[in-house]
C-alpha cells in the first residue's frame, strides 16, 4: 500500500514520505552533474579561473555545488507546497519550474564583465540543476 498521506486530483498523487530520500537524492545527482559541467567547461577554459567576480573571487566548485544543494532544497519546499494545494500538483510544479528556471537566467548576465562563455557555462548549470531536480522530484515523489 502507498503512503497514507497523498495529494490525488485528477490522477496526480505526491507521495510524501517519499521525498523524504528523493529530496536528496536529487540534490546529491544536480551536485555531481553540475560539477562535471564545471570540470569539463573548466579544462575547455570556459570557466576562467582567473576571471574575478567582484567581492568573492574566481567561481570554484564549492559555489557550484552549494548552489545545487540550495536549489534543491528550494525546490523540494516549493514542491511540497505545490503538492498540498494545487489540483494538479506534478504538472503545476513543472510549470513553476519552468518559470524560475527562466527567470534565473538574468543571474549570470549580472556579472559585471563576465565572458559570454562563462554565462554560456552558468546558464547550461541552470538547465541541468533543473533538470534533474524537477524531474526527480515529479517522477520518483509520484505515488503508484
Amino acid at each position: 500500500m502507498e503512503d497514507a498521506q497523498t495529494s490525488h486530483i485528477q490522477g496526480e498523487q505526491v507521495a510524501f514520505k517519499r521525498l523524504l530520500w528523493v529530496v536528496p537524492l536529487a540534490a546529491v545527482s544536480a551536485a555531481v552533474a553540475n560539477a562535471v559541467v564545471y570540470f569539463v567547461a573548466s579544462a575547455l577554459g570556459t570557466m576562467p579561473q582567473n576571471f574575478v567576480v567582484q567581492g568573492s573571487g574566481p567561481i570554484t566548485l564549492a559555489p557550484v555545488v552549494f548552489s545545487s544543494l540550495i536549489g534543491a532544497a528550494g525546490a523540494a519546499v516549493v514542491f511540497a507546497i505545490v503538492a498540498l494545494l494545487a489540483r494538479r500538483p506534478i504538472l503545476t510544479f513543472r510549470i513553476v519550474a519552468a518559470v524560475v528556471l527562466v527567470l534565473s537566467f538574468a543571474t549570470p548576465l549580472t556579472i559585471p564583465g563576465a565572458p559570454l562563455s562563462m554565462i554560456l557555462t552558468l546558464e547550461l548549470m541552470h538547465v541541468v540543476a533543473a533538470v534533474i531536480i524537477a524531474g526527480m522530484l515529479t517522477t520518483l515523489a509520484r505515488a503508484k
